[in-house]
C-alpha cells in the first residue's frame, strides 16, 4: 500500500520555520556596507574670502582693534588647502579635517596701534603675514542611515592654530603664535536622490569658555558629491568658517572665511 506523502506546507512545519527567520533576521547585525564605505579620503581647494579683526594684549598694555582688510592690507581671497580622512563602522564615524589660510599685505595705521606691547605710527609701512590652520576631529552617530536620507550627531575636538607677523618699516617687528583648542557638538544631514549622488549638509560648532578663553565658532558647509565606480568621487560646495576668541591672556581675534570649493575623493 502506498503511503501518504506529509504536506510540506502544513502549519506544523511552516510556523516554525518563520519562527526560526524572525529570529534569524532580529539576532542578525546591521547589513554590512558595501566595499568602499569603510574609509575615505578627500582633498579640496577652497576658494575663500576673509572678513576679520584683532586686538591682541601685552600684561597690562591693552592693543588696539586692527583690521585684517583695511588696516592691514591682508588679501581678501585665498585658495586653501583643505583635507578630510574618515573612518565609519556600523553606524560610528571618526572624521579628520583640515585647513590652513595664509595671507600677506602691506598697509599704513590711520592711528598709532598697539599690537602685543609694540606701538606703530602712522608713517610707517607695516608689513603683515596672517595665518590660520584648523585641525578639526569629529565623533558622529549615524541616527538614521536609510536608502535615501542620513542623519547624523556627533561630538568634536579641535585646535586653531593663530599666526599673525606685523613688521614695521620703522618700529619692527611684533608676533602673536597661539594655539586654541575648543570642543564642538556637529549634524549632518544627506540626501541621496539616485545611486552615486549626495546632497550634504553639515554644521559644527559652539560657544564657549576653555582655559579663560571666551570661544565662538561656527562651520558650516553645503556639498554635493558624486562617485563613479563607487570609489573614486568629485565633489563641490560652499563653506563658511566663522572664529572668535576673547582669552585673558593675549586679547581678541576674529575671523570669518566664506566661498566655494571643489575637490576629488576616494573611498575603500
Amino acid at each position: 500500500m502506498t503511503q501518504k506523502r506529509g504536506n510540506p506546507l502544513c502549519p506544523a512545519r511552516v510556523l516554525p520555520t518563520i519562527a526560526l527567520a524572525l529570529l534569524a533576521v532580529l539576532a542578525s547585525p546591521t547589513p554590512a556596507h558595501a566595499l568602499g564605505d569603510y574609509a575615505g579620503v578627500e582633498g579640496a581647494a577652497w576658494f575663500q574670502g576673509l572678513d576679520g579683526n584683532a586686538a591682541i594684549d601685552n600684561g597690562s598694555s591693552q592693543g588696539t582693534l586692527i583690521d585684517f582688510k583695511s588696516d592691514l592690507g591682508l588679501e581678501n581671497r585665498d585658495t586653501s588647502p583643505a583635507g578630510r580622512v574618515w573612518f565609519r563602522l556600523g553606524r560610528s564615524r571618526l572624521i579628520f579635517d583640515y585647513s590652513s589660510s595664509a595671507r600677506t599685505g602691506d598697509g599704513r595705521f590711520s592711528q598709532p596701534v598697539t599690537f602685543n606691547g609694540v606701538t606703530y605710527n602712522t608713517s610707517e609701512t607695516i608689513r603683515s603675514r596672517y595665518d590660520l590652520t584648523l585641525l578639526q576631529g569629529q565623533y558622529r552617530f549615524t541616527l538614521l542611515d536609510a536608502k535615501l536620507a542620513e542623519v547624523g550627531l556627533g561630538i568634536g575636538l579641535n585646535v586653531a592654530q593663530i599666526k599673525i607677523d606685523l613688521n614695521g618699516s620703522t618700529t619692527g617687528a611684533a608676533s602673536l603664535d597661539e594655539n586654541v583648542p575648543y570642543p564642538t557638538v556637529n549634524a549632518s544631514v544627506v540626501v541621496k536622490p539616485i545611486p552615486g549622488l549626495h546632497i550634504r549638509a553639515e554644521a559644527n560648532g559652539l560657544s564657549v569658555n576653555v582655559s579663560g578663553n571666551k570661544v565662538q565658532i561656527l562651520d558650516a558647509r553645503v556639498q554635493v558629491e558624486s562617485y563613479f565606480l563607487h570609489s573614486f568621487g568629485l565633489f563641490g560646495g560652499y563653506r563658511s568658517y566663522r572664529f572668535s576668541v576673547d582669552a585673558s591672556d593675549y586679547g581678541h581675534v576674529e575671523n570669518t572665511f566664506t566661498g566655494p570649493y571643489v575637490g576629488l575623493g576616494v573611498k575603500f
